[in-house]
Formats: structure tokens, C-alpha cells, sequence
């Protein structure tokens, strides 16, 4: 595995608790990571973090966003942490352990985000929307959740300790004559996923009838659909050409007035 540890993202997603954004980047700092998002901080939360001990040089630099699509929009790959109590997820859940495995099969250039939500309410199903996978920290059953720092550390260590190893081995493969073989596609970022599902939107817009709660219900299911599908960035834009075309072909065939 060639992904290196300065391409992975660590997204926190609605904090509520400055010390336990404090911790995250302390956390990140000393695993080798450090790409940090906030997404939707409490100001007066987020203030108190910058100025805790330890982790000011990361938070200095940190990516500040609104919405959640405005960390991911680069990334190819997005895990999203649950403990999964009460939730049937579409997506495939990995156990922590993993990670290594899963890693492997991608290639150097993709860019992992991996994200965390709020201490109070975790990842909401529409944030795990924009998810490839589940990323599972198994815990004991009386105790599920875990503190989002602690949870940030170990997953940073377990990241750490699944890339290192390969980092070694990828040295001594250089060596090898590599001429001929053929190089996978990179697979979509998140951004690109979600102009072709703007795309598609845009063309079954033309229907008529449709309730709010079931389109933003059938925008959901399409998002994961796409995501789960792992189109490459040429696969995009190809559909988006597809799409295109028949709504032009639609709106031809309109009757005019």
C-alpha cells in the first residue's frame, strides 16, 4: 500500500467539547497525521480548542468548513466511525482490525478521509451517506461509545501502524522491473460523486408529483448507491456526458408554446 499518512483526513464532524478537539489533533500529531477538518463547530467551543496546549501548531492549519461535502470534496475514500447501536447500515462495516486489509487494495494516490462525530449524537445516517465503509472500534456491548479524542487516537494508531509496514515493503519493491503493468484508474472523489448525483437530480427533476421527504429520501439511497459502486473519475465522466445528453434529448421533445 502506497497511501501515505500526510494524504489521510481526519474530519470531526459538529464537536461540542474543546478538549476533546484538543486531544484529536495531540492524537493526530503523534501518529503522523496531520490533515485536520472541522466540520459545523460551536464558535465559542471551537475558540477554547485553538488555544489548548499541545496541539496550536496542527490547529493553526486546520480546514474549517460549514457542511461536511466542503471536507470531502478531494477525498476517494471516506470512512465514517459508528458504534452502530441500533443502525442497519447500507454500507460495507470494516472492524478496526481491518483497516490494514482494507487499505491495502488502494492505491497510493487515493486520498482517505476518515470522519467522527459529535460526542452527543455521533454520525447522523446522512453524514454516513457520504461514507464508502463503516469503520467499527469494537467495544464491549454495555459500552458501545467511545470518547471522540480516544477514538481518534486509536484509529490514528491503528492507521499509523497499517501503513508503515507497507511503506518498508514498497522500498524494497522498487527494485522490481515494473515496465508494462497496468495502473487501476483512481477511483472518484466525493465532490465528483456528488456533481453526477446533482446531475441526475437535475434530470428526474423534470418530474412532477414528487414529495420533499421522498426526494431527499431517493437522493440518499443514490448517493450511497454511487459511492458503494466505486466508479473511477472517467466512469463520471462518461455518465455525466450520458446524463446530459438525454436531458437535452427530453427537453427537445417538449412540446413549445
Amino acid at each position: 500500500m502506497g497511501l501515505d499518512l500526510k494524504d489521510a483526513r481526519i474530519v470531526l464532524v459538529r464537536p461540542r467539547n474543546p478538549l476533546n478537539i484538543a486531544a484529536a489533533a495531540r492524537a493526530m500529531r503523534n501518529f503522523g497525521l496531520n490533515d485536520l477538518a472541522v466540520v459545523a463547530a460551536y464558535e465559542p467551543v471551537w475558540q477554547d480548542a485553538r488555544a489548548a496546549p499541545g496541539a496550536e501548531k496542527l490547529l493553526q492549519n486546520v480546514l474549517v468548513v460549514p457542511r461536511l461535502l466542503d471536507a470531502l470534496e478531494d477525498s476517494t475514500l471516506v470512512l465514517g466511525t459508528s458504534s452502530l447501536t441500533r443502525r442497519q447500515p447500507a454500507q460495507p462495516v470494516f472492524s478496526l482490525s481491518q483497516v490494514g486489509s482494507l487499505l491495502k487494495k488502494r492505491r497510493a494516490a487515493d486520498r482517505l478521509a476518515i470522519l467522527f462525530g459529535s460526542e452527543k449524537t455521533g454520525l447522523s445516517n446522512l453524514d454516513l451517506s457520504h461514507c464508502h465503509a463503516i469503520l467499527r472500534v469494537p467495544t464491549e456491548p454495555s459500552c458501545p461509545t467511545m470518547n471522540l479524542g480516544q477514538a481518534v487516537a486509536v484509529c490514528c494508531y491503528e492507521l499509523q501502524r497499517a501503513v508503515k509496514p507497507d511503506r518498508r515493503k514498497a522500498t524494497k519493491e522498487k527494485t522490481h522491473d515494473t515496465k508494462g503493468v497496468p495502473r487501476l484508474p483512481l477511483r472518484a472523489s466525493v465532490g465528483e460523486v456528488m456533481r453526477l448525483l446533482a446531475e441526475w437530480e437535475k434530470l428526474l427533476g423534470q418530474e412532477t408529483g414528487k414529495s420533499e421527504k421522498r426526494e431527499c429520501a431517493r437522493s440518499l439511497h443514490l448517493r450511497e448507491l454511487f459511492l458503494r459502486l466505486g466508479l473511477t473519475s472517467p466512469d463520471v465522466t462518461l455518465l455525466l456526458g450520458v446524463l446530459r445528453d438525454i436531458g437535452w434529448r427530453v427537453r427537445s421533445a417538449e412540446p413549445r408554446l
